[in-house]
């Protein structure tokens, strides 16, 4: 026999003390009555009560008492299997961090609203997997599907735009990157592309046409303006702010491809949002998701023992009706 609370069957040991008292209480009543009594009366008193009925209560009362702290104590025995299921969806983030997301038209800039989005993302989040993905000119999985959103925002912390060398936002990559993420078991599956969607490389209408193949949902969310900023960069000699030229000399503005974006979302299915202030696009986003059915992702078997408090507990109140049945006094006949 196991037990859930063990420490409960200490209070045993105050058994012994009560009936200690039980004890001490009988001979204070007795030798109080033979104080202030006659011998008559006290014949009289006796007579009318039944000393065994009242032993039995007592006897009653202590073995009731014994079977609720044993019942506390959640006594368990004879094992059964427990199968508990996971679901949830399957959410590949892809994150641009390109040059042009050091741009400062979202304050303090692209790149770390970027970040802000997709931590309050995964607070919203409950039992789905996420995967993340980096990519500029290229792109690598920064951690693969997981339900530890607290190992994925300690990737976030790191993220940098230069943590890729090769420059430039190849979305293609950044989607076929992303698929091979999904399991072949899952069926509803989602990547979110975080991105200012400016200078596409790569065949992405193929990569879009893939992922449509595939069943899965693409969201796109727009980090910038389409009034568009210059991309800061510090001058590795003097350690001082610059913006970033063309060929001409001329500053290069980096401006949101709103129109790129949006026909991706749209040819799988999914929604394009400009990333605001407020965050109101992450709910949007988490609301059309939720519409889509979660699947199993995950399932964990353990055997345990099985609650047996209830046999005690019944046993219990039945020494207690006894008690409460069981009359001291005589009947009279």
């Amino acid at each position: 026999m196991h037990f859930g609370n063990p420490n409960f069957l200490i209070f045993l040991l105050i058994i012994p003390i009560i009936i200690f008292v039980i004890y001490l209480s009988r001979k204070k009543r007795q030798k109080l009555l033979f104080r202030f009594s006659s011998e008559y009366m006290q014949k009289r008193l006796i007579l009318n009560r039944s000393q065994s009925a009242r032993v039995a209560k007592n006897v009653f009362f202590i073995i009731s008492l014994i079977f609720l702290l044993v019942a506390a104590s959640r006594p368990r025995w004879g094992k059964e299997l427990q199968i508990f299921e996971e679901k949830g969806l399957d959410i590949v983030v892809a994150i641009d961090v390109s040059k042009s997301m050091l741009a400062e038209d979202l304050s303090p800039n692209r790149i770390q609203r970027a970040k802000n989005a997709f931590i309050t993302f995964l607070d919203q989040l409950s039992g789905d997997r996420v995967g993340l993905i980096l990519f500029s000119g290229r792109s690598f999985v920064q951690c693969p599907l997981t339900s530890d959103y607290s190992a994925l925002k300690m990737f976030t912390s790191i993220i940098d735009v230069d943590i890729i060398p090769e420059e430039g936002t190849d979305i293609s990559s950044a989607i076929k990157k992303s698929l091979t993420l999904f399991t072949k078991e899952t069926e509803n599956r989602v990547i979110i592309l975080i991105t200012d969607g400016e200078n596409l490389q790569g065949d992405f209408k193929n990569a879009v046409k893939k992922a449509k193949e595939e069943n899965v949902i693409i969201y796109t969310l727009g980090i910038g303006t389409q009034k568009g900023a210059p991309i800061p960069l510090i001058n590795p000699q003097t350690g001082g702010k610059e913006y970033l030229k063309d060929k001409d000399g001329n500053i290069v503005l980096t401006k949101l491809d709103f129109s790129n974006l949006s026909w991706i979302s749209k040819k799988t299915g999914g929604l394009f949002f400009q990333v605001t202030t407020g965050q109101s696009e992450i709910k949007e986003i988490l609301f059309d998701i939720n519409k889509l059915e979660k699947e199993k992702i995950s399932e964990r078997k353990y055997s345990q023992y099985k609650e047996q408090y209830q046999y005690f507990v019944f046993i219990a109140f039945i020494f207690l009706a006894f008690e409460f049945l069981i009359l001291e006094r005589k009947l009279k006949t």
